[in-house]
């Protein structure tokens, strides 16, 4: 028993280990860092969330060292505003990321990322404006349907739409009965942003899990996220990335089960 507990015990260590290699900047060539910049919006205020890791997603995370650092500087035109901020390093378990918030949400204001090298003396630029935000117009929360009518989702029409732009609505369902929960989710890709979209839970199948009869109490969520994709310095590794998200969440639908 001792020598079990003892190789758990080792195992568990060798795969945390695993889990957070990291590398020291100074041992990584420019053009081996692979970066993948995210900034979300939900309509309050903005995030910036950058991921540095060595050749590809699945390499080591770079941990920024002797002067290397990101900054992001967001640009605001609708309200003439300018705001610079280093990012600090966000070190949680298994993973290393790099943060910074802004106050700004409104459509087209530009942020720009920078990873300044210290030894070579180069800036890396990287460039992505947020899409608008979204404005959900109906369903209201709390509002009734039921699984064979179709529900009609509008929402506020993107009038900028600016290069390789998306929108995505995902629907979450949680289904109770006593202490059973039934859960599902369906997801709508690259949905035309004319402000309208008929729900047919028929077609999603989001209420034909076994098990699921009309003693359940059947709530729906729909999540919103437009997406837009920015431009990414060319010294970066092959397949790095830099997009913004706005997100909007409507929950509390009620769907009452044929």
């Amino acid at each position: 028993m001792p020598q079990l507990k003892m190789s758990t015990i080792v195992l568990c260590c060798l795969l945390a280990s695993a889990c957070t290699s990291d590398t020291n900047s100074d041992l990584v060539k420019t053009e081996a860092i692979w970066s993948d910049v995210l900034v979300k919006s939900d309509g309050s205020g903005t995030k910036v969330v950058a991921e540095l890791n060595v050749s590809n997603r699945n390499g080591n995370n770079i941990n920024l060292v002797d002067g290397d650092k990101l900054s992001v500087t967001a640009t605001n035109t609708a309200i003439s505003a300018n705001m610079t901020k280093v990012m600090t390093k966000d070190d949680k378990l298994f993973d290393i990321d790099y943060r910074a918030n802004f106050p700004y949400h409104q459509a087209d204001t530009q942020y720009e990322i920078r990873l300044y090298r210290a030894k070579d003396e180069v800036t890396l630029s990287s460039m992505v404006k947020l899409p608008e935000t979204v404005s959900i117009l109906a369903p209201q929360k709390g509002q009734t349907f039921t699984e064979d009518e179709i529900l009609e989702l509008h929402w506020a029409k993107a009038t900028k739409i600016r290069g390789d732009q998306s929108l995505t609505i995902n629907l979450s369902s949680t289904c109770k009965n006593g202490d059973k929960e039934i859960n599902s989710s369906y997801i709508y890709h690259d949905v035309e942003d004319d402000g309208m979209l008929g729900i047919d839970f028929e077609t999603t199948s989001l209420f034909k899990q076994e098990g699921l009869t009309q003693d359940f109490n059947c709530k729906v969520s729909f999540s919103f996220e437009r997406r837009r994709y920015g431009t990414v310095d060319s010294r970066y590794a092959s397949g790095s990335r830099t997009y913004a998200i706005q997100t909007k969440v409507l929950d509390s639908i009620n769907v009452i089960l044929k």
